[in-house]
């Protein structure tokens, strides 16, 4: 009973340094790209106004990439850039029925996921 017991005890204490250390990373990882995350969505809501102010919206089924050059010309964001980790980026705006935005940032320490596609 007393050798259950210290087990128990034992494999308690492994899930719990487990849990933290888990808990631990994951945490570290969200503050580090949080703030790149916060730029993606900057960047939607630039490209918002651009297409509010300027541009018809794409045709069912079509595509079109605005650059951060282009916002950059229409004086809308002025740098994409992370503490000092400076990016390039496009969004994505695609029409399926419904206008949907995707941001796509390439930087030293951060790249979106399908950025090349």
């Amino acid at each position: 009973m007393k050798e259950l017991r210290r087990i128990s005890i034992i494999w308690g204490l492994l899930l719990l340094i487990i849990f933290g250390a888990l808990t631990f990373f994951a945490l570290k990882w969200k503050a580090k790209t949080d703030p790149y995350f916060d730029l993606e969505k900057t960047l939607i809501s630039k490209t918002k106004s651009y297409y509010e102010s300027e541009h018809s919206y794409p045709t069912k089924g079509q595509s079109v990439k605005v650059t951060f050059d282009e916002l950059k010309n229409a004086n809308l964001i002025e740098e994409l850039k992370v503490n000092d980790d400076t990016c390039e980026g496009y969004v994505k705006v695609e029409n399926n029925g419904v206008i949907e935005y995707k941001a796509y940032i390439k930087c030293n320490n951060y790249t979106t996921k399908d950025y090349d596609k």
